[in-house]
């Protein structure tokens, strides 16, 4: 026990020592966070690479832990720890230069391909996943599986830090929880580690707690995210190739759970999983009226609620226990629709298109139009605009009708699609994809698809130019509907009457 307090508490009072000289020289170089009225809720400069700090007080913890019970070790016993080792030197590096230079996403997602590839080939790697009580053998799918894993939790801590101390807190929940886990499964070294990641991103926390004065970056939530992956694999062993994955599913639920509907959220909708919005978790707390550090209490107490289950369940050796936590996490969200309850409709909306093309008879497709409008997030009545595009296509004989709305200063989000159950051939019909923008700032796309109607195609592409704008009053009044709201006082552009104009047209 006095190993974990020593790594956990020696980490604390570097983070407390490292995280104001990192600052220092992160404001001296530039490396800070512009405000961004887009997608980001703080309204000032501040300073960024928090991870440095944080990997430093890390491993100052585990030096001070490891250092009193000092003994010869094998390689095969040191090995694991010099891959773990890399990994978080060279994802805090990775994370860093996004901070300085802003990366592409395909560039850094190569990079944690091949850092998650040096972790499995040094003995973080899944052969066996438990789940029940049943052990399922992965085989030749032990590598894929294992790095997919690492890359699903480094993204995951990585988009889940939107919010002063967020980050900081979850991972200091889950690594914590690890480390109990750990130290309950004998896996005395994984829990020094762990118990020093935890004690490091609470005395950053003393920095980065609202109003925060330095943010983690990338450089510190890819780092949580990755070796929380990495350490849930090793602290779950049940036998040299066997990982209870169930605990750790549950530990990490709240972050792997905001990913994952950003994942159908932007897939779904036809957006590129990369496109930036004011949907996560945090954005939905925030939308309720809670602070700051309203937002940390509700983020902390759906992570520890999850965390107790996991620990519970292993203590028991359950993991029923453990799924019931998590499990009761999600419904609580999706119920009380604070997240997740637009991204199931979504789904269902999927689902049901597929069984509809399945199950209807080829020679009644034709007649049928599947309609469906999901509100993404807000309040605001787009369906007034949705209304007259759907009368428009149904008196026009039109195939298909798309509307995707992405309005993330204002936190709002619409979807909807009209379709015919048979489209017309690819050399029989005609389609236009028109931007939606308004100060400069797209906010949305329509898309049009219909028949080739012979000696009528300018015609009906006139009656859509007036339909359109006809509509821009409506959409003008729409985003004026929330001028005197805070978000708006940072751009003041921001009420401007939006302009629909033809992209491509083929």
């Amino acid at each position: 026990m006095s190993t974990y307090v020593t790594a956990l508490v020696g980490a604390f009072l570097a983070a407390l020592v490292a995280t104001p000289i990192v600052r220092s020289l992160a404001i001296r170089y530039g490396i800070v966070d512009q405000p961004d009225p887009r997608r980001k809720l703080h309204v000032r400069v501040v300073a960024r690479a928090g991870g440095v700090g944080v990997l430093l007080a890390t491993m100052v913890g585990c030096a001070l832990a490891m250092v009193p019970y000092y003994r010869p070790l094998t390689f095969d016993n040191i090995l694991p720890f010099a891959g773990m080792g890399v990994g978080m030197l060279g994802i805090c590096i990775l994370g860093l230069a996004d901070d300085i230079w802003t990366l592409r996403g395909r560039q850094k997602l190569v990079v944690q391909v091949i850092l998650a590839a040096v972790l499995v080939s040094t003995g973080f790697v899944v052969h066996s996943i438990r789940l029940f009580g049943f052990d399922l053998q992965l085989g030749l799918l032990a590598a894929p599986v294992t790095i997919v894993w690492l890359l699903a939790t480094t993204n995951a801590l990585n988009l889940i830090d939107g919010s002063d101390g967020l980050c900081s807190t979850v991972g200091a929940i889950i690594t914590g929880s690890l480390g109990v886990m750990a130290a309950m499964g004998h896996h005395y070294a994984e829990a020094a580690v762990a118990f020093a990641m935890c004690g490091a991103l609470i005395g950053f926390l003393v920095f980065n707690f609202p109003p925060a004065s330095i943010f983690l970056g990338d450089s510190g939530s890819l780092l949580v995210g990755m070796i929380s992956g990495a350490l849930a694999l090793r602290c779950a062993l049940k036998g040299p190739t066997t990982v209870a994955m169930v605990a750790p599913l549950a530990i990490l639920i709240v972050p792997l759970f905001d990913s994952a509907m950003a994942i159908v959220r932007r897939k779904l909708t036809g957006r590129s999983i990369y496109t930036t919005d004011r949907a996560h978790l945090h954005h939905n707390i925030k939308e309720r009226g809670f602070s700051d550090v309203g937002l940390l209490l509700v983020a902390g107490a759906l992570c520890g609620f999850a965390a107790v289950g996991a620990i519970g369940g292993t203590m028991v050796g359950s993991d029923l226990l453990a799924a019931v936590g998590a499990a009761g996490v999600l419904i609580v969200l999706v119920a009380s629709r604070v997240f997740g309850f637009a991204e199931l409709m979504l789904i269902i909306r999927k689902l049901k298109e597929f069984a509809h093309s399945m199950l209807q008879p080829a020679t009644t497709a034709g007649e049928s139009v599947r309609h469906q409008a999901v509100r993404l997030q807000g309040s605001r009545n787009w369906e007034v605009v949705w209304a007259t595009l759907t009368e428009f296509a149904e008196r026009q004989g039109l195939s298909r009708v798309h509307l995707d709305l992405n309005v993330p200063w204002l936190h709002e989000g619409f979807h909807a699609t009209w379709q015919r159950s048979r489209m017309p051939d690819r050399l029989e019909r005609w389609s236009t994809s028109l931007p939606i923008h308004t100060s400069g700032r797209v906010f949305g796309r329509l898309d049009i698809t219909g028949p080739v109607p012979t000696g009528r195609n300018f015609e009906v592409l006139n009656q859509l130019a007036t339909i359109l704008e006809d509509l821009e009053p409506q959409i003008e009044s729409l985003l004026n509907e929330s001028i005197a709201a805070p978000v708006l006082t940072i751009n003041s552009e921001s009420s401007a009457a939006p302009n629909l104009s033809p992209s491509r047209a083929s």
